[in-house]
């Protein structure tokens, strides 16, 4: 049964205890989970401006909206946007897994790739248990998360199994999904000395107007290494919340490539803790604010262990009237010794209405240790237009090559290269709209 929400008035998260009593569900291990989620995010309501981490983002948009969680049917799907020869595949449809379009067999030994609700159905009490601990310092959107979810992915790699081949998440809407909303989670379990890769892939169709609020969190063991990339590319009418945890083992490594191109207000929080001594997280990332689009990348970075080391770098593209925010936060904490991080926050504006926020902020209390961060924001250098163009190009084919340049230090960190094709793709067909824009 669909699921009505109630009007418009008083608290706009008080809303959603309307859409969920509507829902047909039976009891089950999570039901008081959810209850206990639900009332956590309309107590502490969408997060406002006055909230420090949302400073540069306006959710008003987002708080009128009505969405119900998504019905689990088909509709049209174009599977021309996926990653070509990604792996083992794994499909959450308008937020629920998809067992014909996905490939999740055969399974690598040592490697066990579920869905939600299969780990459910074989071990409730587990879920249960991972769930609540979860759920005790969960941000507002995480509770609406928990509250609302009705599937997602577990996957767990094995002591010292490496994984060759990526697993590959897409969280597909259909053509023709409007005022609906997804809650996907995805569990990551890397255990000792393991390697694996995982994409994760939101793409939307065009006449969409829908809300992904995500949630991914993994659990990195000693000396493990896990590479994940996130590309987002939702519809230009959506709206997309991500929330990213990595919890950091002795001597592990965290590898971020976030590439985050559609939707019309979208929010990524990305948060390493490093818990380990040796334990080292990589953030890289790159949006493409266009048109009226409002692209916001939260990051935190926690040294809890000495000896422990992290480099962030992102890059911002802004044409027309869009805006772009990056806040990057690193925390050295006290008996934290030895630390190297390393930050850097570069910025690129299209237009004269275009707009980036970058605020990389350092909290520190140790005193034996390696930190510094910086931020610029610009336009096309004009001698680098006017050599260009004296080689013989025209200008939009000399912004093209210049915009291309200032991309590549994040794309070449993409070490796969059907994935590399296809967020060039992507870009180039951004950039060939600024080339007529310009």
């Amino acid at each position: 049964m669909s699921a009505v929400p109630a009007r418009s008035t008083g608290n706009a998260a008080e809303r959603y205890r309307a859409v969920f009593d509507a829902r047909s569900r039976s009891e089950n291990t999570l039901t008081q989970l959810r209850r206990d989620a639900l009332q956590r995010f309309i107590t502490k309501g969408f997060p406002t401006q006055r909230d420090e981490d949302w400073k540069y983002t306006n959710l008003r948009r987002l708080e009128s909206r009505n969405f119900v969680p998504a019905e689990p049917t088909l509709g049209r799907v174009d599977e021309s946007q996926w990653i070509a020869d990604a792996g083992m595949r794994i499909v959450l449809l308008n937020g629920r897994a998809h067992t014909v379009l996905s490939t999740m067999s055969p399974q690598p030994p040592g490697v066990t790739v579920l869905t939600l609700g299969q780990w459910l159905e074989n071990a409730p009490d587990e879920v249960a248990a991972l769930l609540a601990q979860q759920a005790s310092d969960a941000s507002a959107f995480e509770s609406m998360n928990l509250a609302f979810c009705d599937d997602g992915v577990v996957i767990e790699i094995g002591e010292s199994v490496r994984v060759d081949r990526p697993i590959y998440v897409v969280h597909q809407w259909t053509g023709g999904a409007a005022s609906v909303m997804s809650n996907p989670r995805v569990f990551v379990r890397a255990a000792a000395n393991s390697q694996c890769t995982l994409i994760e892939h939101y793409v939307g169709a065009a006449d969409s107007e829908t809300l992904t609020n995500s949630v991914v969190t993994l659990d990195i063991g000693s000396g493990a290494r896990v590479k994940h990339y996130r590309v987002q590319q939702e519809s230009p009418r959506s709206f997309h919340i991500g929330s990213i945890a990595a919890h950091q083992a002795r001597d592990s490594r965290y590898d971020c490539q976030d590439i985050a191109l559609g939707a019309s207000l979208a929010r990524t929080s990305i948060v390493a803790t490093l818990q380990g001594p040796g334990a080292e997280a990589n953030l890289h990332g790159l949006f493409l604010p266009g048109g009226s689009q409002h692209i916001d990348t939260c990051t935190l970075v926690d040294h809890v262990a000495p000896h422990t080391r992290s480099n962030e770098e992102y890059r911002g593209i802004a044409d027309a009237r869009g805006r772009g925010v990056y806040r990057g936060k690193v925390i050295v904490r006290k008996d934290a010794q030895k630390i190297d991080s390393r930050q850097s926050s570069r910025n690129l504006l299209l237009s004269p209405t275009a707009e980036i926020d970058t605020r990389p902020e350092l909290e520190i209390y140790a005193n034996d240790l390696k930190c510094s961060h910086g931020a610029t924001t610009g336009q096309l250098d004009a001698t680098s237009l006017f050599y260009l163009r004296s080689r013989g190009l025209s200008e939009a084919q000399a912004r093209a090559l210049l915009i291309r340049a200032f991309a590549e230090s994040i794309l070449s960190t993409i070490e796969l290269p059907s994935l590399r094709a296809h967020v060039e793709q992507q870009l180039n067909a951004r950039f060939a709209a600024s080339e007529l824009s310009a």
